[in-house]
């Protein structure tokens, strides 16, 4: 049976992905499914270190599985058996695969590169876990490549502007979920490196596998016209993603490894309207390794800095105005976990699981 990874992604800090994690937590651990909990950056600490505003911590109960970072573990009020020491080091010490023997509070520190999050990832099923949870970030986000799908946690303190906060949703569902999944030309094989090929599979131009810098596109649009299918297995930025909308022409088949290379060049809109232009132009953008987005959670929060007081305190934007918006543009699933709990999302969860062990 696959074993399933799911990521939490939040678009800034304090939208949520934590408290949206918790809440997964403590849902599905009464389903029966055996839990795996990592992150890939550090959670769990009692207080915002940049408003000084408490933060939401993970209780983790009994039989959790858990890989975190060696030094964690004294702060963490659980009672954490260590099963297994990995190869994977982070600021906090070597990363240890742990089981929750007592209930109680868990710190968080985990792998932030792709190939050591993979490690964790399958050293957790190895040792049992169904569905294994990361916390993640938009802003360090590459390793969650490895997940097999993710939950987007927007809200307010991404921006105070509700129909802004929506369309930046919308913009990251299309780029997850509306490119299917890529194959490349007929007898082409893959390579770490940026491809062209014309319409009979062969090579026209190639070159590192990012994109970083326009001159990088040179030897391409020197043959722009031959181009018909052109894969970018690494980071591409936006500039480069316009410059190849003017220089290419229409029905060019795009690939990238999967849609985090997207989600991280830069200007989300610009990437979601590269996605609709190439359609519209019959053309195709696809991806080599899907990471379809399940839903978004959204947290009207925002810590609002008061001069007069050099601190910060808690604000809302108005909760009924931002789920609606947000869920009128999303194109997934959108949940508010605080007030309206976790169960409807935690099936949602339980839809893809079942879904990924079918292979429907």
């Amino acid at each position: 049976m696959k074993k399933v990874s799911l990521g939490i992604i939040g678009t800034a800090k304090n939208t949520g992905k934590t408290t949206t994690a918790i809440a997964l937590v403590n849902f599905l651990v009464d389903t029966g499914i055996s839990l795996g909990l990592t992150s890939i950056g550090y959670d769990g600490e009692r207080v915002d270190n940049v408003t000084g505003l408490p933060k939401p911590r993970f209780f983790a109960p009994r039989g959790l599985l858990v890989a975190t970072a060696e030094r964690c573990l004294p702060a963490s009020s659980a009672r954490l058996t260590v099963l297994h020491e990995l190869n994977v080091e982070t600021p906090l010490g070597r990363v240890l695969l742990c089981r929750v023997s007592r209930e109680g509070l868990v710190v968080l520190a985990g792998p932030n590169q792709k190939r050591h999050l993979r490690a964790v990832i399958e050293r957790l099923y190895r040792e049992g876990a169904g569905l294994t949870i990361i916390d993640g970030a938009l802003n360090r986000m590459a390793p969650l490549a490895e997940a097999d799908g993710v939950i987007l946690a927007t809200g307010a303190a991404y921006c105070r502007e509700v129909e802004r906060v929506a369309r930046h949703a919308h913009y990251l569902s299309v780029i997850c979920n509306f490119p299917p999944k890529a194959h490349l030309p007929a007898g082409a094989s893959f390579t770490a490196e940026t491809v062209a090929w014309d319409d009979e599979g062969r090579v026209v131009a190639r070159t590192g596998p990012s994109l970083t810098e326009l001159e990088q596109l040179q030897q391409f649009f020197a043959c722009a016209g031959k181009v018909k299918f052109f894969l970018c297995p690494g980071l591409i930025l936006s500039p480069c993603l316009s410059a190849m909308l003017e220089a290419f022409p229409s029905g060019v088949n795009y690939i990238f490894a999967d849609p985090v290379k997207l989600m991280l060049c830069g200007d989300a809109e610009l990437a979601h309207n590269f996605i609709e232009t190439v359609a519209a132009r019959g053309g195709s953008v696809g991806y080599l390794r899907p990471l379809p987005l399940l839903a978004v959670t959204v947290n009207p929060f925002y810590p609002q800095y008061r001069a007069d007081t050099n601190e910060y305190q808690p604000a809302y934007v108005n909760r009924e105005e931002l789920l609606e918006k947000v869920a009128a543009l999303a194109k997934v699933p959108v949940f508010d976990v605080v007030y309206q709990g976790a169960e409807t999302l935690g099936q949602v969860v339980l839809d893809f699981v079942r879904a990924e062990h079918t292979g429907v």
